[in-house]
């Protein structure tokens, strides 16, 4: 008598791997872009401290960074720097004004000195936070990177990803 596995057998074995492979994967890619984000919302969080600290002793928010009281990767303090590039995402200050300011996280690949926007629609989206004149925060997940202060009604459509980053809103909008 021989022992040993059927041809149908070990297709049916292969099909239950295919089958579950397909569930996780996409969750497990989630998962993975929900940690990653962590890691932006935290940097944000911290520029958006110092950036206080810095409109309290100035009377307004700076795009430089090298002006904060931070220790972002990249950032030197030898030259004005308006952004700085993460392992994941490039850390930017496109608008900081006396009244207002704005950073953005946006999700790329970084290779050296250089960034590029990342071109996969699963993990391509931006992480924003704001604080209005009022001092309102706001953090926002999209997909286009945003270039002025977010609102209360800043609730654009968000992607897949976006909606699990900030665990089903619809909107992006990140508490």
């Amino acid at each position: 008598m021989n022992k040993g596995f059927t041809l149908i057998e070990l297709l049916v074995v292969v099909l239950i791997i295919g089958i579950l492979s397909a569930v996780a994967l996409p969750q497990y890619t989630k998962a993975v872009e929900k940690s990653r984000a962590t890691e932006a919302i935290t940097l944000l969080g911290n520029l958006a401290n110092a950036e206080q600290i810095y409109k309290m002793s100035t009377g307004g928010y700076t795009n430089d960074l090298t002006l904060l009281d931070l220790q972002l990767p990249g950032v030197t303090g030898t030259d004005a720097q308006t952004s700085t590039l993460t392992k994941n995402f490039q850390i930017s200050v496109p608008v900081a004004t006396t009244t207002t300011f704005l950073g953005t996280a946006q999700r790329g690949t970084v290779s050296g000195t250089s960034f590029t926007p990342s071109t996969n629609t699963d993990t391509q989206y931006t992480i924003s936070l704001s604080i209005d004149a009022n001092g309102t925060i706001r953090r926002q997940c999209t997909t286009a990177k945003p270039t002025a202060v977010l609102t209360a009604d800043a609730t654009t459509g968000a992607s897949a990803v976006c909606k699990s980053i900030a665990n089903g809103n619809a909107g992006g909008m990140i508490k």
